[in-house]
């Protein structure tokens, strides 16, 4: 009987122990499913960055609709898990309302279809927010997701610099690293999000000495591969991105030396990597291959150099073995050190500069004066704060105190740039994030903004709180990315690069979400029974798809039609009246329409098309450009006067304009 008792007490044990597998794998693999849209999201993100970074709306709009439905898949499935009270879930609110406010401006904006294609953007980022916080919920992938990010920022990091050898001066635009984001800033801005999770990697004793050499030597390409891009604005982002991991993260002297060692190897190597700017800014005003590639040497050197010194410093560091009161004491001496050194520069940079106080005046005159030159002492960019952001950020403030509330609208700005500029710079974006909610949606766009940021940062700052140490040093990294491409969007375009950007917003919803569980009692699981939230959220999901796919398949039909207008102006008329049905608030098919019309010789369906457009835009000085072509081109000279001189009115800098203003008189 009592061999019997134990045997079943055996087999009762046996089956207990495979049930818990069972459970174990069946969350495992749950876990992976629910993953899977965020990996496939980040994939793609990292894709998008070698097409402009998905800049143009044939190649976001397809990647905001695979988002979308890759969410609505998971609400109607059940599977979709998120918080449901918090500082996350209030995050998840605002980023959400944020992007319907500037689809609502279309109801007041100058230009609606810039409404509407600001809003689908906007829905992307909340979209992509969304998939990282769902995953995150699910189980333990932001280390996996994270450092995928990063695998994937350092291998483009890689293939650049192979560029850089290979292909020479094409890497390059006016002297400056140009790929492969194809915009100078937002290039800057990719290499600068992962620098400063690779320096908490090469801090992290642990580690393997090897891992931790490659990242410090991955810390020394991406800064080298964003210093080649002269950008101003990504020491800003370095800048914030570095007191955010300094602040929350461990290991913070070893991450401060090793930011520093970093630094100073790209300064020690600065006179062959400017080669390139210089032969352009001051030479001969071209780049040639020659001057490219001994950048490149210079900067595979750099990477070879401290790679060498990392390995040599993790393997002394990993290898140390001394009791406590030393290492306290190394500690205190390494943070004196650090103390001493900004005490140094402190000291340096007042005698460098003069009076502080003068040197600041100087510098708002620099910054004020439009016509000042972009290069500063030695033949560098990044010590100047010339350009033209002073007209920008003035032009977008007015439309703010004109529209305190709600702005004047997003897409309104480029109406008032062009009526107000004091340069004949042709721009259509005030180049700062905060001023551009600020125009467009006033201050209530100003305030979700903030809402989903101080929730974010209220998230990780409970994550850090209850995470252990190992988990910190992911959340450090990663929140540390996402802000050092925020802080730079302040002062740069990079809202309008979905790629890069949204590599930010998914790296911030990573680090935010993971302290969540599922079963707790502030999770939501959209499992089980329907609910009204979760019906809400499914039609409003589905409501956001339709829009993106009528904005995309307009897209289509627009290229298709000036594709055909080369051959056959009826094929174009065709798919331009196609585009116009589904996006009835753009210009564009209108454009279309009129020009095919004309081909045709209907002149007068030609100006029905053009006052049409007119009416959806009517401070639009590129439509009554184009009445004034129309009519000159049907020998109406009188006619066309009248509709030059009110689109100069509109754009008054513009030469062009002007003269066929003036023309026969």
């Amino acid at each position: 009987m009592r061999e019997e008792a134990e045997q079943r007490q055996g087999q009762n044990q046996s089956g207990s122990s495979e049930h818990e597998s069972g459970i174990l794998e069946g969350g495992r693999a749950r876990g992976i499913i629910a993953a899977a849209p965020a990996f496939l999201v980040g994939v793609l993100l990292l894709a998008s960055v070698w097409w402009d970074s998905a800049f143009d709306l044939r190649y976001w709009a397809p990647l905001t609709i695979l988002t979308l439905a890759l969410l609505l898949a998971q609400a109607l499935a059940g599977g979709l898990s998120l918080p449901r009270r918090g500082p996350l879930a209030v995050g998840l609110v605002a980023i959400w309302c944020l992007a319907a406010l500037v689809l609502l401006s279309a109801a007041w904006s100058e230009s609606p279809v810039g409404a509407w294609e600001g809003g689908a953007r906007a829905l992307f980022y909340a979209a992509v927010f969304t998939v990282a916080v769902a995953a995150a919920m699910r189980g333990e992938w932001t280390r996996w997701l994270g450092g995928g990010l990063l695998a994937g920022v350092a291998a483009i990091a890689i293939v650049v610099l192979l560029r850089v050898f290979f292909e020479g001066a094409d890497a390059f635009l006016a002297g400056r690293l140009n790929a492969p984001a194809g915009y100078r800033n937002g290039t800057a801005a990719l290499f600068a999000f992962a620098v400063w999770p690779l320096i908490g990697i090469a801090a992290r004793r642990g580690i393997g000495s090897g891992g931790r050499a490659a990242a410090f030597a991955g810390v020394a390409l991406l800064l080298g591969l964003a210093f080649l891009t002269q950008s101003r604005g990504v020491l800003l982002g370095l800048v914030a991105g570095g007191a955010v991991s300094l602040l929350i993260g461990p290991d913070r002297v070893r991450r401060a030396w090793l930011a520093i060692a970093a630094a100073a190897s790209i300064a020690i190597a600065s006179g062959v990597l400017l080669e390139p700017f210089h032969a352009f800014d001051s030479g001969a005003g071209t780049v040639a291959d020659a001057d490219a590639q001994r950048a490149g040497v210079a900067l595979l050197l750099v990477v070879g150099a401290t790679f060498t010194a990392g390995l040599f410093l993790a393997v002394l560091d990993n290898g140390l073995r001394v009791d406590l009161r030393a290492r306290v004491r190394a500690q205190q001496l390494a943070t004196a050190g650090l103390a001493a050194l900004a005490v140094l520069a402190c000291a340096v940079a007042i005698g460098r500069v003069g009076d502080p106080v003068t040197y600041a005046g100087d510098k708002l005159d620099e910054f004020t004066n439009l016509e000042a030159a972009t290069t500063g002492t030695g033949g560098v960019r990044l010590g100047t704060v010339s350009g033209q952001r002073y007209d920008l950020y003035g032009i977008a403030w007015d439309e703010f105190l004109e529209h305190p509330l709600a702005g004047a609208g997003e897409g309104s700005y480029s109406f008032a740039y062009y009526r107000d500029r004091r340069t004949d710079r042709n721009l259509s974006n005030p180049h700062s994030l905060p001023l551009r909610l600020l125009a467009g949606t006033g201050l209530l766009g100003l305030c979700l903004l903030l809402a989903w940021l101080t929730a974010v940062g209220l998230a990780i700052a409970r994550r850090v709180r209850r995470g252990a140490e190992r988990e910190r040093l992911w959340v450090a990294g990663l929140a540390a990315a996402g802000t050092t491409v925020l802080a730079q969007a302040s002062v740069d375009w990079l809202w309008l690069l979905p790629g890069l950007f949204g590599l930010a917003v998914f790296a911030l919803g990573l680090a935010a979400a993971g302290g969540e569980r599922e079963g707790r009692g502030d999770v939501a699981d959209a499992g089980g029974g329907w609910s009204v939230g979760r019906a809400a959220a499914a039609l409003g999901l589905a409501a956001a798809l339709a829009g993106v796919t009528l904005l995309f398949l307009s897209d289509f039909y627009v290229r298709k039609a000036r594709i055909e207008a080369r051959s056959s102006p009826p094929a174009a008329l065709e798919a331009a009246r196609t585009a116009g049905r589904l996006n009835p608030v753009s210009t564009t098919p209108l454009y279309l329409q009129a020009s095919a019309l004309e081909s045709q010789g209907r002149h007068e369906e030609a100006r029905v098309a053009l006052r049409e457009a007119l009416n959806l835009e009517s401070r639009n000085f590129v439509t009554l450009g184009l009445l004034g072509d129309l009519e000159t081109r049907a020998g109406n000279d009188r006619r066309a006067r009248v509709y030059y001189r009110a689109s100069l009115e509109l754009n008054p800098q513009d030469v062009g304009l002007r003269e066929l203003a003036q023309g026969g008189e």
